[in-house]
């Protein structure tokens, strides 16, 4: 078996689908990857947000995003199955060179203290 790799995909669902069908595509991406001898080592759902422009017609997009390892053979299988998906406005994938450090910019940073710093400068300038 191939060595995995470690993608992110982001996935647009149409806007106006039931929580169901909604419910029911996300568990379908995740058996995919597992199919394909991959697993999903996350998960998160952002919901409805507006797109930058209309894509079939739809101004919005309930979007998911995915932390995937997967075999590289495997990828252009996922896209292909992305791809016959109606309930998908878009997606995309894109390889992690880095899996470690994902999101470590935002566990280091310390917004409190940016907070605490941007609140004496607004009072500074009353």
């Amino acid at each position: 078996m191939a060595q995995s790799v470690k993608y992110e995909m982001m996935v647009a669902l149409k806007p106006l689908l039931p929580d169901d069908v909604r419910k029911s595509v996300h568990k379908g991406i995740q058996q995919l990857a597992t199919d394909l001898g991959g697993s999903v080592d996350d998960s998160d759902v952002w919901g409805k947000r507006y797109l930058a422009y209309k894509i079939q017609g739809h101004n919005e997009g309930y979007y998911i995003v995915y932390l995937l390892s997967l075999p590289t053979e495997a990828l252009k299988e996922l896209k292909r199955q992305m791809e016959l998906k109606q309930e998908i406005l878009r997606y995309m994938v894109v390889r992690v060179n880095r899996p470690e450090e994902i999101g470590s910019s935002l566990k280091k940073k310390n917004f409190k203290e940016d907070i605490d710093r941007e609140q004496a400068a607004l009072e500074a300038m009353e």
